[in-house]
């Protein structure tokens, strides 16, 4: 027991260091994961946690599917539907051509064998977008931007393993042809994808027979981690499982299945979880890149970055090819797409998975902990410079937003004020009289507030092309969300008041739970 206890306070101190690194990039404004790494630079240099190490079992089997699951039961079914040309183009068709060029400049700036090259060509073409999508939620990017850019390396990542896999048994000597790489490429995706998606379903089903937030967040988590084991059990893609069966709970099991407020439950729950995942993972890729000694192969690492980069091209040519198929992928959309192909910890455990006795494994785990970071580094603390640049940030004065929010402040107010009105007037407690001469001046004040905001609308209407302007329906959703919220966490307050009916108090609770959901940005239900 107290080995045990040994073993898990270092994550633990890592949770610490993650909660400490949070409050300080709050406030000064800068980009979480990227703090993160940063500080487990800091922490790895005198080595103060030694014993913390990016295992690959570890990271595949515990880290991974958590992170994976979040993001994939937040995509929404119409969002890929509406965009799954560009999509399926860049998860695909960059990855493998990607991995093809960097392979062969690999093989021939960094003097490897072509097939230990194509291999590090693979395990370098999994882009971790975290960050880049953190710096595009703080600045108001684009919303087709981030979510081409977040599909993409959702999907990246399980073509990029199966990718990888292939290419490993080829490299060592355990796959023949080129007909056997397609075939077993064909079948890991697909089992992958097939298993997660029955998983998915069953679990989507059976939570319609019981209404239990803590019973049904359990069986999500059964879900994450089942779908990834089972997959890799029958040995075909575990990520790809696991993408699979968060597609299905968030677009079929949430929607059919889940209340509003298991709805809100699990998804506070997977938000959390992937918060904490992320935060001890990029904390321990910093501290892996502080001891991997990359400033004594500094040669080697920047031709890596550079080949990585001329790798990430590949996006050019495939939306040339997704413009001609009518998907309309600005230049801008491409260039930010280029340089926001962060690469992260799935390469880095790639690589130290390894075989010991693999050509040249020193020379690919150098090239891989230099790239990450790189571009982690170097891409990670331009993009938003870059996004800016390129005119894909919100539009508007800070002034012009304050008033806008000045105005909406008075807007809910007003509102409240005479549905308050209409229900005393209903229930007869004051003269009809007075209830009516109140009623004129709230109704008078809500013109002037629509005549107002109206005008503030306007002056946003030509924001820049490409720009993500918030409107006041927006920031009406935010406040609105606000005080729901509120509302919500003084009735789960009263859970221990003896005085409160606690059927009505559910009641309570999964009506503003369905308002809450109304007022989601992108609901899933």
């Amino acid at each position: 027991m107290h080995v045990a206890a040994n073993q898990g306070t270092p994550y633990l101190y890592l949770l610490i260091a993650a909660s400490i690194v949070a409050i300080v990039a709050r406030r000064i404004r800068a980009p979480y994961a990227l703090a993160l790494v940063v500080f487990g630079l800091v922490l790895g240099l005198p080595g103060l946690l030694p014993t913390v190490r990016l295992v690959p079992q570890v990271l595949f089997t515990v880290f991974l599917p958590p992170l994976l699951f979040e993001s994939a039961i937040n995509l929404r079914a119409d969002a890929l539907r509406r965009e799954w040309k560009p999509i399926t183009l860049y998860s695909l068709a960059v990855t493998i051509l990607s991995t093809f060029i960097i392979g062969y400049l690999a093989a021939w700036i960094l003097h490897l064998p072509i097939r230990a090259a194509l291999v590090f060509g693979a395990l370098i073409s999994a882009t971790d977008p975290i960050s880049v999508i953190a710096v595009f939620k703080q600045l108001g990017a684009n919303p087709r931007l981030t979510l081409l850019m977040d599909a993409e390396a959702l999907f990246n990542d399980g073509v990029a393993v199966v990718l990888f896999t292939v290419l490993l048994e080829a490299a060592t000597g355990r796959q023949a042809t080129v007909a056997d790489g397609l075939l077993r490429f064909a079948v890991n995706g697909v089992g992958g994808v097939g298993i997660g998606a029955l998983i998915g379903y069953l679990a989507a089903r059976a939570t319609r027979h019981f209404d239990d937030h803590l019973l049904e967040i359990t069986l999500t988590t059964i879900v994450a981690f089942g779908s990834y084991l089972a997959a890799d059990t029958l040995g075909v893609s575990g990520v790809l499982s696991v993408i699979a069966a968060g597609l299905v709970i968030g677009n079929y099991g949430m929607k059919t299945s889940m209340s509003a407020t298991t709805r809100l439950a699990v998804s506070a729950f997977w938000e959390y979880a992937a918060f904490a995942v992320n935060s001890v993972v990029f904390l321990i890729v910093g501290i892996e890149e502080a001891n991997a000694g990359l400033i004594h192969a500094l040669p080697t690492v920047l031709l890596a970055a550079f080949v990585v980069l001329c790798g990430r091209v590949a996006v050019y040519p495939v939306s040339f090819v997704a413009n001609r198929l009518h998907c309309e992928i600005p230049a801008r959309f491409q260039h930010v797409l280029v340089w926001g192909g962060l690469r992260g910890a799935l390469s880095m455990a790639l690589a130290l998975g390894l075989p010991p006795d693999f050509p040249h494994r020193e020379t690919i785990v150098t090239a891989t902990f230099g790239a990450v970071l790189f571009s982690l580094l170097a891409q990670g603390l331009t993009i938003g410079p870059l996004l800016s640049r390129l005119g894909l940030t919100r539009a508007g004065t800070g002034n012009r937003r304050r008033e806008v929010g000045r105005l909406l402040v008075q807007q809910v107010a007003n509102d409240a004020a005479l549905e308050e009105l209409e229900r005393v007037s209903v229930s007869g407690e004051i003269p009809a009289w007075s209830v009516d001469s109140l009623r004129h001046e709230y109704v008078a004040r809500a013109a002037a507030l629509t005549h107002a905001l109206s005008e503030a609308d306007a002056g946003d209407a030509a924001p820049p092309e490409g720009a993500a302007a918030v409107s006041p329906f927006e920031y009406t959703r935010r406040l609105r969300r606000k005080i729901l919220t509120a509302e919500r966490a003084a009735l789960s307050e009263s859970r221990h008041n003896d005085a409160i009916d606690h059927d009505a108090l559910n009641e309570g609770i999964a009506r503003i739970d369905a308002q809450l959901l109304a007022q989601s940005p992108d609901p899933p239900g």
